[in-house]
């Protein structure tokens, strides 16, 4: 199972973990106030999955993934239902 590390866009500042899944990606991207700018990274690679402005994505490398993603994330941004909630947690919390 892979890891998610979710960082402060603007400070770089480590917030949360969670796994790796596409759905957890797109739970956790609806989920985001108007005000949050977060860095999604692949926790093994250091890979950058996205960035966002808010909701909207902003910074998205692999654009093949982003046209199969961007309808679901839509829908659920749009339909006024609330994301399914995202298990997070501090990896950082134990050291």
């Amino acid at each position: 199972m892979g890891l998610v590390d979710v960082y402060d866009n603007r400070t770089m500042r480590y917030i949360c973990s969670f796994e790796q899944t596409e759905e957890n990606i797109l739970n956790y991207v609806a989920s985001r106030a108007p005000f949050d700018h977060v860095r999604l990274v692949e926790r093994v690679s250091d890979d950058l999955i996205l960035t966002t402005i808010g909701f909207f994505l902003d910074r998205v490398p692999d654009q093949n993934w982003l046209e199969r993603i961007i309808p679901r994330l839509i829908s659920k941004q749009m339909k006024g239902v609330s994301p399914d909630q995202v298990k997070t947690f501090d990896r950082l919390m134990n050291r």
